[in-house]
């Protein structure tokens, strides 16, 4: 991590990550380029990413239902009178034709959000796994999110690689049927993300892989039968390819509405982890891993670190 990250002096920070699937906002104590206490987290999910690809735009439910999310993340940020803010809007945001609306909408609520590139997002992803998990040396980091698949490379603590590719859940299941027909689109959509990803090349040599967002975490919350959502025991747990694959089969063959009923299950995410999970195969096969690690921690605590230092 870099020198100007560090500091001895704890500050109160607020990062708050407006996907094209879900909106979180983290407060948090930060000292010497790390999380050291979590004041207060929120989520919300308004698929702003929702038939984005089809359209070009944000539909107004999920820009309604997003500024009022965001209004709710505002009285949390004055009661803890958060002045170090770091928000930004990826992919969804990015691509739409009326993006820079919404924007200027949450800017006049008094959260100063940006808009940030995919790469800047990968960056910031680097940051917020390495603040809660040990990377080792040459580890390949992915963030599957609504809209877009971020990728980072790293060797010595340092970036070697970090690209962003326009490809993710809220997308996948605007084209593919991931609710009753889901068994029998998994075929597609599996060929389609294996087209997809026929021209990505990752850097050679890495020694792990570790996935970060909602897919991973609700994957390793299912395969431990988690009634009550722990990042503990999250963060770091590790999976294997035959395990997603189990999961995979057994999720999809379940209806759609009894899918939240599966222990573990996070909430509005019943159609999403299917595709996700087909990301994280594919991955998994041109990376060459057998098994991944599981990190709680990602975009959102990156961002809190970086307000930190802003």
């Amino acid at each position: 991590m870099s020198e100007n990250i560090r500091s001895n002096k704890s500050v109160t920070a607020a990062g708050i990550d407006i996907g094209s699937n879900s909106i979180r906002m983290l407060i948090g104590r930060v000292e010497n380029g790390g999380i050291t206490e979590m004041l207060a987290s929120e989520r919300a999910t308004t698929r702003l990413a929702s038939g984005i690809k089809t359209s070009g735009r944000l539909c107004e439910e999920s820009v309604e239902a997003s500024i009022k999310a965001l209004e709710n993340f505002k009285k949390v940020l004055d009661k803890f009178r958060v002045r170090k803010i770091k928000a930004f809007a990826t992919s969804a945001v990015r691509e739409a034709e009326n993006g820079n609306d919404f924007i200027l909408s949450v800017r006049n609520m008094g959260i100063p959000v940006e808009i940030i590139t995919g790469v800047e997002e990968a960056n910031m992803v680097y940051t917020g796994v390495s603040t809660g998990l040990d990377t080792g040396e040459a580890p390949l980091i992915f963030d599957t999110g609504g809209g877009s698949t971020e990728f980072i490379a790293a060797r010595n603590k340092k970036i070697i690689f970090a690209e962003s590719y326009k490809i993710g859940v809220v997308k996948l299941v605007d084209q593919f049927d991931m609710k009753d027909g889901a068994a029998e689109n998994i075929g597609p959509c599996s060929a389609f993300v294996a087209d997809f990803f026929k021209s990505v090349r990752f850097p050679e040599g890495s020694e792990s892989l570790i996935a970060t967002a909602g897919t991973a975490t609700t994957v390793a919350a299912i395969d431990m039968g988690m009634k009550e959502y722990d990042w503990r025991m999250i963060n770091g747990y590790t999976v294997s390819k035959d395990k997603i694959l189990a999961l995979l089969k057994k999720i999809s063959s379940v209806p759609y509405k009894k899918r939240a009923e599966i222990t573990g299950m996070e909430k509005g995410r019943e159609d999403l982890v299917i595709p996700g999970m087909i990301i994280m195969l594919e991955i998994m096969a041109k990376s060459g891993f057998d098994s991944l690690t599981v990190s709680d921690f990602g975009l959102r605590e990156g961002a809190v670190v970086a307000a930190a230092v802003g």
